[in-house]
């Protein structure tokens, strides 16, 4: 039987160590069901090569160095654009862009960065449980994944409420100490046996 573990990114795991945190299940299902609910999706090679520009130039624009040379959209540049200079929002203002488009602008870059450089996948939802989710970048561990919403988090960061270093290095440790989904399925059936036999 096939199983698909999403892995919840919004609980801060534990720290038992300073490598070591624990991932949380939200939900188990078919690779049927995954397959009907999400769509592998892509972004189109112009839009990111103008999305990663408009990121670039934002540092000489503001008269400031990116913290990371390479990538430029590396989460710690894209906080930069948050935090340093006139704001990223602004920015897009000035260009007679909304909030909405930072956003999206700030979503992609991310994506990008997750996609390049970790593996993750963008999907997307035709069932979204919440209105930013429609878009999610998704990390497989022979059949466990875990989820991210970008445009859902850029718009936190933008309202400075979180930040993409923070999620990044988060990330990094669930995927380091990821479990792939028959270690998940076998534990849960020992804890279910053990329950059965108190």
């Amino acid at each position: 039987m096939s199983f698909l573990k999403n892995l919840f990114k919004g609980k801060k795991p534990k720290q038992t160590s300073k490598n070591d945190s624990k991932v949380g299940i939200n939900t188990i299902a078919t690779s049927e069901y995954f397959d009907k609910r999400y769509q592998e999706d892509t972004v189109d090679t112009a839009i990111l090569e103008g999305t990663l520009k408009m990121i670039e130039a934002y540092f000489p624009a503001n008269k400031i160095q990116p913290v990371v040379e390479k990538p430029i959209n590396h989460p710690k540049n894209l906080d930069q654009t948050i935090d340093d200079g006139f704001g990223f929002v602004m920015y897009c203002k000035a260009m007679d862009m909304d909030e909405s488009y930072a956003v999206g602008l700030l979503a992609m870059a991310f994506n990008d960065f997750m996609i390049k450089h970790h593996n993750f996948k963008l999907y997307k939802d035709s069932e979204p449980e919440y209105p930013l989710r429609g878009m999610t970048l998704k990390y497989d561990n022979q059949g466990a994944k875990l989820s991210l919403y970008p445009i859902e988090y850029a718009t936190k960061v933008i309202n400075y409420e979180a930040n993409f270093t923070d999620l990044y290095e988060r990330i990094k440790g669930h995927v380091t100490n990821m479990p792939s989904s028959d270690e998940v399925f076998n534990k849960l059936m020992k804890g279910l046996d053990n329950n059965h036999n108190k």
